[in-house]
């Protein structure tokens, strides 16, 4: 690095530290010529060198453990050290990445990989990931990112017409499922109280009415609605978990039960929400069941399709989803089955000028037009705000936004439906050949629907010849025993869970270049190692 000016001051600013004799200054006003330049010989020779340890990567998946096996101090310690002062050449950090963060990751995108819904994610995708980088579009407000808007209005146009919602509705994308779902609340209470965000300097605070309102899920529904009822100022005990039936879907008659009951006692039902595909078993309510009591009761209904909305994509297993096209609102996460690195979720709404009007803001540095109250955007016959102005800022929670919508639209063009109808059919059928080759070992037992991609079951093991019958505790623990084994061993790995208070064994196929070979490995190594702990009994 060239020695530049000294700048005269700087022994007045906070923190100020005298230089060395020897220290190297920068001239701030230098054109850098070094890996941080512009210049095109750098930056693509940077360029090889990363796709080169990314191609390097993907390729050492099936060599290599699933997890890693160092401890969280042993990596605390690994990655312990103060802040550069200096930089260090790329071909050092990449070698760090190499050898430390590689070794010390799971192996999401291996073959043996079968745990929670993270996908092997496409290699378009991740590309489009760094482009979107490079471009560094705020995708908060049409101005600042024009095609980027027009983009990811297309992507949402796309969503919304798979599910089969009409020209009127909208949405945005979102970090992921769970902010999809607060969002949804939050839309919900506004139209219980028919109130929006415009409306916001003629409202003193929270009405009494609030608290009257009450929310209806599965117990199989996800934890974000139980962050959901605490960000948006709800009880917890506003929201009412609702118990499933023998194949992990929500119990109607007991659902109608609790609203009823709720009513007689002063309160207001406000949102009923469906489950497509739950993280525990993949189970999928029955939607145009739901759909019609949230419209005998007057309540918003919101399907939260995050896993098994991908299916809509499947003419075969499409109406699996029957239905949600009758939703308010939808969540959808294409970081799950659409095969996208994260993050990339999204929340489709019926009414797109309602979710407009719930986020409508206007900052001193807003440089649109404001419309009065008797105006209303633009409407495209084309379907909602196509050929508008849209500040995606004022349609949800985020401001500053990722061009999130770059990975999907390539993809999308790329890849087409049929392909990825085609590949998340073939995932469905590997978790049912999961489900019959667990079915053939006399001491395992299916637990749940085997609807999607996600198989449970449960050993029960027998006792040894003269050994007493072990007790429904001492099984969950084999189970958890069986599944941390494999685990330490890097072999493969799955996780457990809760399902009817026992403990249980989940697979998840959300791979597009898994086969069945890898479907039997598994098999064999779940029976190995049962084999192994219970000689050890």
């Amino acid at each position: 690095m060239k020695s530049g000016r000294k700048i005269d001051d700087a022994k007045n600013l906070p923190g100020y530290r005298a230089p060395a004799a020897d220290d190297q200054i920068p001239d701030p006003l230098e054109r850098p010529t070094n890996e941080h330049s512009l210049d095109e010989n750098v930056v693509r020779e940077m360029g090889y060198e990363f796709v080169d340890l990314i191609v390097e990567y993907w390729k050492g998946l099936e060599g290599r453990r699933v997890y890693g096996p160092m401890s969280p101090v042993g990596l605390d310690e690994m990655f312990e050290e103060p802040v550069p002062e200096s930089g260090a050449p790329l071909s050092d950090v990449l070698q760090e990445c190499r050898t430390q963060v590689f070794p010390n990751t799971m192996a999401i995108g291996s073959r043996r990989y079968f745990g929670m819904m993270n996908p092997a994610p496409l290699p378009v995708a991740v590309f489009a990931e760094a482009l979107a980088s490079a471009m560094n579009q705020n995708v908060a407000s049409w101005r600042h990112a024009p095609s980027g808007t027009a983009i990811e209005k297309r992507v949402i146009r796309w969503l919304c017409d798979l599910f089969g919602l009409p020209a009127t509705s909208f949405g945005t994308l979102a970090s992921g499922g769970s902010l999809s779902n607060i969002t949804a609340l939050k839309l919900a209470i506004n139209r219980s109280l028919g109130r929006d965000l415009s409306q916001v300097e003629d409202l003193d605070g929270p009405s009494s009415e609030i608290s009257k309102l009450v929310f209806y899920v599965s117990s199989q529904g996800h934890y974000s609605f139980d962050k959901a009822v605490d960000l948006l100022g709800l009880g917890r005990g506003q929201l009412r978990k609702i118990p499933q039936d023998d194949i992990f879907r929500v119990d109607l008659e007991a659902m109608e039960e609790s609203i009823q009951e709720d009513i007689a006692a002063g309160l207001k039902p406000s949102c009923i929400i469906g489950i497509a595909g739950s993280t525990n078993t993949g189970s999928i309510d029955k939607l145009d069941k739901l759909a019609e009591l949230a419209r005998r009761y007057d309540c918003w209904f919101h399907v939260d399709a995050a896993y098994g909305g991908a299916v809509v994509l499947s003419e075969m297993y499409g109406p699996m989803l029957r239905g949600i096209d009758e939703a308010d609102s939808i969540t959808v996460d294409p970081h799950k089955w659409f095969y996208m690195p994260f993050s990339a979720g999204g929340i489709l709404v019926r009414d797109g000028d309602f979710l407009r009007r719930s986020f409508l803001v206007h900052p001193e540095y807003y440089m649109e037009k404001m419309l009065s109250e008797d105006e209303k955007p633009a409407v495209d016959e084309r379907g909602f705000h196509l050929g508008d102005k849209v500040n995606f800022f004022q349609y949800g929670v985020e401001g500053s936004r990722r061009l999130n919508a770059l990975k999907i639209w390539m993809t999308f063009k790329m890849v087409g439906r049929r392909q990825y109808a085609a590949w998340v059919e073939k995932d469905i059928e590997l978790a049912r050949i999961m489900a019959a080759r667990m079915r053939r070992q006399d001491d395992f037992e299916i637990m749940g629907p085997n609807t999607l991609g996600i198989c449970n079951f449960r050993w029960e093991p027998k006792p040894l010849r003269g050994g007493s019958e072990f007790s429904p505790e001492e099984v969950d623990q084999m189970n958890r025993d069986l599944q941390e084994l494999v685990e330490n061993e890097g072999d493969t790995w799955f996780s457990y869970t809760i399902l009817n208070s026992r403990v249980a064994l989940r697979v998840n196929v959300e791979n597009r270049c898994m086969e069945q070979s890898d479907i039997e490995r598994l098999v064999t190594v779940i029976r190995r190692t049962a084999d192994r702990i219970l000689k050890q009994k």
